[in-house]
């Protein structure tokens, strides 16, 4: 079926025409029911021609609404909203964080594609191909099937999901707790500690996530950012004010450093002494290649009074699944409730009941193992093809997540890198683009290999190593 025959109808207001204002018309659609939850949106082109628009401004619209969750691409077919965007809509989240505006901040940049024959290889999705299908929808018949409540999914108190996500977090991080909560995504949680920790500053990895560099800003946090290393987060060049310290230590984003045992229990001494809170950002430390699992920084003895613990399901499984969990600092936990019911922040009620059941019947597990160990073959292709045509190239982060970063030599702008191989139809994210101290910017690009196969890794090596020669057009 063509896509513009499915396709609901948009009724913007064409007086006012830039990408934020689409981005925010369309949230408002969402939220007002006129878009519903998995409804297929006109193509760029059709919405452009309807309105009156270039065709970028409405990509530059729909990329704002994908980055912030409320809308997913899915290749071949369109876009589409997500499960738990009309939730996500009413609660009042935004598509997008105001622009930063701290001196010390490079702005991370989207590449802008909307083509269907391009071969995404940026970072942040993974390949929901490996999702067993009967299994999912065993657990989504379970929650279609489970009465419905009275009761919004802020207010309601799912002891199941509770329990079963304790157990999963005890047996897989070594977390144990029984005070978890449902968000729908981690930029809600990383909004909620800001707003309820009292703290002024925020400590972010250079470079760092986006979404949450964004997010803090957005909350009036002073943005300080810190070197990393092959050790992860410098925790020596943290200074001596508190505040909240944002890392993504099981694989750090983007550069893919595991931050070491010593310096998670130096970050913890540190936060006891200031007085500062610690927000692990856990986003994909479940896949991991051959080495052991660190401990996660919660888990540490005493860690407790200091750290949340923020994890997600869109590597895991899907995006659109809209769930995320946050365990807070013990002191914070009153506040955290709190803020999520006042703010209506909480996973759709039949998200959150298929999640539950995932978990509980074992599935979950046994996707991690299976989707573990495709992942760890799809990077030895990438690597082996990067080996053969570009030998010399430093390639961090291979022993976990689902992306590695590529070092690129001097004289070979990562901006430049990335729009040549863009024209070559391989999309990639320049490393100089994401959020870091002004200056300082890593000179490299961002691959993601959850959906690469032999044929995209070797087209990938031979365009970079063609991009990187002398002769290449700069």
């Amino acid at each position: 079926m063509a896509r513009h025959t499915r396709a609901v109808h948009l009724p913007l207001d064409t007086t006012d025409l830039s990408a934020r204002a689409i981005a925010s018309q369309l949230v408002a659609l969402i939220a007002a029911g006129q878009v519903g939850d998995g409804d297929w949106l006109p193509s760029t082109r059709a919405l452009a021609h309807e309105v009156g628009a270039s065709r970028t401004m409405v990509a530059a619209a729909y990329d704002e609404l994908v980055a912030a969750g409320f809308l997913e691409g899915v290749p071949g077919a369109g876009t589409r909203t997500t499960v738990g965007a009309t939730a996500a809509a009413r609660a009042g989240l935004s598509s997008r964080a105001p622009r930063l505006e701290k001196t010390n901040v490079v702005p991370a940049a989207h590449v802008t594609a909307h083509q269907t024959d391009a071969v995404d290889l940026r970072p942040g999705t993974p390949d929901t191909g490996l999702i067993d299908m009967r299994a999912w929808a065993r657990a989504w018949r379970a929650a279609a099937s489970t009465r419905p409540t009275t009761l919004s999914p802020w207010q309601d108190t799912d002891d199941a999901f509770t329990a079963a996500m304790s157990r999963h977090l005890r047996t897989n991080r070594g977390i144990d707790t029984d005070r978890v909560f449902d968000v729908p995504g981690s930029t809600a949680a990383f909004q909620t500690l800001a707003a309820v920790s009292g703290l002024t500053r925020c400590y972010l990895e250079s470079p760092c996530y986006p979404a949450a560099a964004d997010e803090f800003s957005r909350a009036g946090l002073d943005l300080v950012f810190v070197p990393v290393d092959h050790d992860g987060l410098c925790v020596d060049s943290l200074g001596d004010e508190a505040g909240i310290v944002y890392t993504t230590p099981a694989h750090q984003y983007p550069l893919g450093h595991r931050l070491s045992v010593n310096r998670r229990a130096a970050l913890v001494a540190w936060a006891k002494r200031t007085g500062s809170i610690i927000i692990e950002d856990d986003y994909d430390g479940e896949f991991r290649y051959g080495v052991a699992p660190l401990p996660a920084i919660r888990s540490i003895p005493g860690a407790g009074e200091h750290v949340a613990y923020v994890g997600t399901a869109s590597k895991m499984l899907a995006p659109s699944l809209g769930a995320a969990w946050l365990v807070p600092p013990l002191p914070l936990h009153d506040a955290v409730q709190t803020y999520l019911r006042e703010h209506r922040l909480a996973v759709a009620t039949i998200a959150r009941i298929a999640l539950t059941a995932l978990i509980s019947g074992g599935e979950l597990q046994r996707h991690l193992a299976r989707a573990s160990r495709e992942y760890r073959c799809r990077r030895d292709i990438l690597i082996t093809e990067l080996e053969a045509r570009c030998p010399d190239l430093e390639v961090l982060g291979v022993q976990a997540g689902l992306h590695v970063a590529i070092l690129l030599p001097d004289g070979r702008p990562d901006r430049d890198v990335a729009e040549l191989l863009r024209a070559d139809g391989l999309l990639v994210s320049p490393l100089s683009a994401f959020p870091q101290h002004s200056g300082s910017e890593i000179n490299g690009i961002a691959v993601n290999f959850a959906q690469i196969d032999r044929p995209a890794a070797g087209r990938f090596a031979e365009c970079t190593a063609a991009a990187l020669t002398p002769g290449a057009p700069w």
